[in-house]
């Protein structure tokens, strides 16, 4: 098993910056961020859906063609579910949040088992980002259940050392050049 190359490390580095951004905004308690906090997510959400089903499409990449572009489906719907909930109670709001957190954990989990049968070593981050992925969705379904602004905190920190771990992970990724690209 050796570090191999990765073509999306973007995403990693798109889905760190809205885990940087909710953390600060939830360890700040601004009073109606999780409006704020609805809008970057379905803005982030629906940019990276729509990068991946277009790069898919125009960079005409075979390899996972289908689970790219599924997988930009997904993110779009959750944008647009999140847009449609926007003047809901925060609760949907949050349910809304947890079910897109959880679908992040196990898409982690999906690309750590592409990378494992393609013997690329980097499945290993993709394992930590589910694993991590998973306690923000707890951390979030705890603030549903019983919400204190202590937990909203420790929420938002989980949030920020997540998006901060993503960023790693973009970094790391983005090492490893493309092979294809190295012989021109």
């Amino acid at each position: 098993m050796e570090l191999k190359y990765y073509g999306k490390p973007w995403l990693q580095a798109f889905k760190g910056a809205y885990f940087i951004l909710l953390g600060i905004l939830l360890m700040l308690q601004v009073y109606g961020s999780i409006h704020t906090i609805a809008m970057l997510f379905s803005f982030f959400i629906g940019l990276t859906g729509f990068v991946l089903i277009v790069a898919t499409i125009l960079l005409k990449k075979k390899e996972n063609r289908i689970w790219n572009i599924s997988l930009g489906l997904f993110h779009l719907f959750f944008a647009v579910l999140i847009i449609i909930k926007l003047e809901h109670p925060r609760i949907e709001i949050f349910w809304i949040l947890v079910l897109w957190i959880l679908f992040n954990s196990l898409t982690e989990l999906i690309e750590a088992g592409i990378l494992l049968l393609n013997k690329n070593a980097f499945f290993a981050l993709f394992i930590i980002n589910a694993l991590l992925s998973s306690l923000m969705g707890m951390g979030m379904y705890n603030l549903i259940v019983n919400f204190t602004e202590e937990r909203l905190f420790n929420v938002g920190f989980i949030a920020l050392v997540f998006g901060l771990v993503y960023q790693l992970s973009a970094y790391l990724l983005n090492r490893i050049k493309n092979p294809i690209d190295l012989n021109h």
